[in-house]
């Protein structure tokens, strides 16, 4: 007898990773009401032996990015301030049979930034992916908003990105072999939010520095998009919620709840649905596609 979508229960699930030939695959079970259901997928984006970088790589949405790529068979630098947590997440890697290693920089620090990109081009011998998805939020109307926090927001999500491709994008060019630059831009950077004028203006920068450098490298094979997501399931997602609670003087609940208005499917976006997109950007399936800021929104009304 056939069971209606509407009468599964999900119970619980698991997936297997396994490799066959040059294709990584993933079977997935999940035990629901109406028995075992079994799904498999070839996962083959073309991406066997690539290396990468994604910054922000310790927590949240990189290292969903970061753990995709590795499945994906992509050797991974793990950008983190917090060595002790990237390692963790490159020996949860290694486990799970993917090539990882760590790398720190403080993002605020120009010089430290450099000396990571150096570090990360020697270890890896080259770069094809890089991911910058390292970013920071604050939240204040402008009257309240001081210098340093300005500084601070522009320089994490904006200055760090520009340096990172700066000191990447030679040895890219040098290879000769194209590449792919990624930015995790947020749908703040198309639209105007009160009291987050820090946060949307450096997202905005970043989109335009990303179509910028799209036109400069394209004739290279050179790739370069930005991913915006909406409402992730995230620290930050999380702390600005709780921020935007308190200044509003409502509760976290009623504050989620008015957040998830603007959104079609009304909640928050998993990170492994953005990482599939950054996968997606990065592998054969994406080599027509650069110069676009592509919304993960939940069907937030933006351009």
């Amino acid at each position: 007898m056939a069971v209606a979508p509407s009468q599964i229960s999900s119970v619980a699930s698991y997936c297997i990773t396994i490799r066959l030939g040059q294709f990584w695959g993933r079977i997935d079970f999940r035990y629901t009401s109406a028995g075992l259901i079994r799904s498999f997928r070839i996962m083959d984006h073309g991406l066997e032996g690539k290396r990468a970088l994604v910054t922000g790589a310790g927590s949240g949405i990189g290292l969903a990015i970061a753990e995709a790529l590795a499945l994906e068979g992509a050797i991974v630098a793990l950008h983190g301030r917090n060595l002790e947590r990237t390692e963790m997440v490159r020996q949860s890697i290694k486990s799970s049979g993917g090539n990882a290693i760590s790398v720190a920089a403080d993002l605020l620090d120009p010089t430290e930034i450099k000396a990571m990109c150096t570090d990360t081009l020697t270890r890896l011998g080259g770069v094809d992916i890089v991911v910058n998805n390292a970013g920071l939020a604050d939240f204040a109307p402008v009257q309240d908003m001081n210098e340093e926090m300005w500084d601070r927001i522009m320089d994490t999500n904006v200055k760090a990105p520009y340096l990172i491709s700066r000191h990447l994008l030679p040895a890219m060019l040098e290879a000769g072999e194209g590449g792919v630059f990624l930015y995790n831009a947020s749908t703040c950077g198309k639209a105007a939010d009160a009291n987050w004028t820090a946060y949307n203006s450096s997202k905005h920068a970043l989109l335009q520095f990303m179509k910028c450098l799209a036109m400069e490298v394209g004739e290279q094979n050179i790739r370069v998009n930005a991913i915006c997501p909406g409402w992730a399931e995230s620290k930050m997602a999380r702390a600005a919620l709780r921020k935007t609670a308190e200044v509003s003087g409502k509760d976290i609940e009623e504050t989620y709840q008015n957040t998830m208005r603007g959104n079609m499917l009304g909640t928050l976006i998993g990170p492994e649905s953005l990482a599939d997109m950054a996968v997606y950007l990065s592998g054969r399936h994406g080599r027509y596609i650069t110069g676009q800021a592509i919304n993960v929104c939940g069907g937030v009304n933006y351009y």
